[in-house]
């Protein structure tokens, strides 16, 4: 392992885990340098299948969810299972999750439902509709033709088949009355799971970070030529009432941006003080576009300043070392620069990939040992020495050492 919390990438409503694949494995293996996993998959036996890239023992990995329009505790299940078996060939205590769409709601569910007994150090959810979206009333509106139809009406059978047989017509893969949809229903759209899980207890010792799509919706609609989609809409809407504008909200084109933020649920908004554990990225994509720019989502995602778990001047074999313990999702990534003040400066490098990993208390950070050449431990004076950190991302976090 080069990370001390490996990553999972969860893929979104009626995809697969190759939607990760691409520009996002080309990011973590030749920008971070970290080793890919391979896709992990839960079986019908309930047992781990790997698509093998890599060893077992890796920093990231991609899950493949078995029914792509499953209910979101179909995928959590899978997830929880997918989380301990990376726990089990890794050894780490904790992982990184990144949930895009409908696989950020299966990533909060685990947590919510392991409040207490948790692995997770990082929630990233990209686009995820949190409180819903307006797009899922398709469920009630399929489910409610198909009700119509099969009591046979004499006056309204006829055109509820219409109705019904328009709205199919534009399923795709993922069909309106899927488990998935009826999960994604707002609660003011009689979202009961979505209303049932925001108010539920969230873990406080979990970062949370909302990937937010924030565009002009307006102008991406015209992009994508909804004429055909819009007229099917009206003919559907005029059966259940509302207009095609109501389905446009301000966010992504898909997801609100109150919606993709995960401190907007119910339980974050009760309490201020819960709020204090999140941040928010906003990018500029519609929500079919997010992933088509991985390595700008993934550099968002962990795009942070590393921290000094501790920084000491210790002997070695008769002559002094600064130890100095980093934190960071990368710290392998991270180099070391420590420059003694006063009259007479020196300045000391630890260069990137010369420390290791080792465990300090509830955290595994990484250790690097810089021989401070030219110190005289026999001289009676007192040494201060600058300690910068600067991670692969450029940021440059610092300590003062006095010795």
């Amino acid at each position: 392992m080069k990370v001390p919390y490996p990553i999972l990438l969860l893929h979104g409503l009626g995809q697969k885990a190759d939607v990760w694949h691409g520009e996002a494995s080309t990011y973590f293996k030749k920008d971070l340098g970290l080793r890919y996993g391979g896709d992990l998959k839960v079986t019908a036996r309930g047992g781990l299948q790997r698509s093998l890239a890599g060893s077992g023992d890796a920093d990231v990995y991609t899950v493949q969810f078995r029914n792509p329009v499953d209910s979101v505790r179909a995928w959590t299940a899978e997830l929880t299972a997918c989380i301990e078996y990376v726990r089990s060939v890794t050894g780490a205590d904790r992982v990184i999750l990144i949930g895009y769409s409908m696989g950020g709601l299966a990533a909060r569910a685990y947590l919510v439902d392991h409040v207490r007994d948790h692995h997770v150090k990082r929630l990233i959810t990209i686009g995820t509709p949190h409180d819903g979206s307006p797009y899922a009333r398709v469920w009630n509106w399929k489910t409610s033709l198909k009700r119509c139809v099969d009591e046979q009406n004499v006056v309204l059978a006829q055109p509820c088949k219409a109705a019904l047989a328009t709205l199919t017509a534009v399923e795709g893969d993922v069909p309106f009355d899927a488990p998935a949809v009826r999960d994604l229903r707002r609660p003011e759209d009689d979202g009961v799971f979505l209303a049932t899980l925001n108010k539920r207890g969230h873990p406080l010792d979990v970062e949370y970070v909302s990937v937010i799509g924030d565009v002009d919706v307006v102008d991406g609609v015209k992009k994508l030529d909804p004429q055909a989609l819009q007229e099917v809409l009206r003919k559907v809407l005029s059966f259940f009432g509302g207009s095609v504008s109501d389905l446009f909200d301000d966010g992504d084109g898909i997801v609100s941006t109150r919606s993709q933020d995960m401190m907007n649920v119910a339980y974050f908004k009760a309490d201020p003080s819960r709020r204090r554990t999140s941040r928010v990225v906003n990018i500029s994509t519609l929500h079919v576009s997010h992933l088509a720019r991985n390595s700008d989502v993934q550099r968002a995602s962990l795009d942070e300043r590393a921290s000094i778990a501790a920084a000491r001047v210790c002997i070695r074999n008769g002559a002094p070392v600064m130890l100095v313990d980093v934190a960071d999702h990368i710290p392998l990534q991270c180099s070391v620069t420590i420059d003694l003040k006063g009259s007479q400066p020196l300045r000391f490098v630890a260069p990137r990939g010369s420390s290791t990993m080792v465990r300090d208390h509830d955290q595994l950070v990484a250790r690097y040992v810089v021989p401070l050449q030219g110190i005289d431990i026999e001289a009676e004076q007192t040494y201060t020495f600058g300690v910068a950190v600067t991670n692969s991302y450029g940021y440059v976090t610092s300590t003062t050492v006095v010795w």
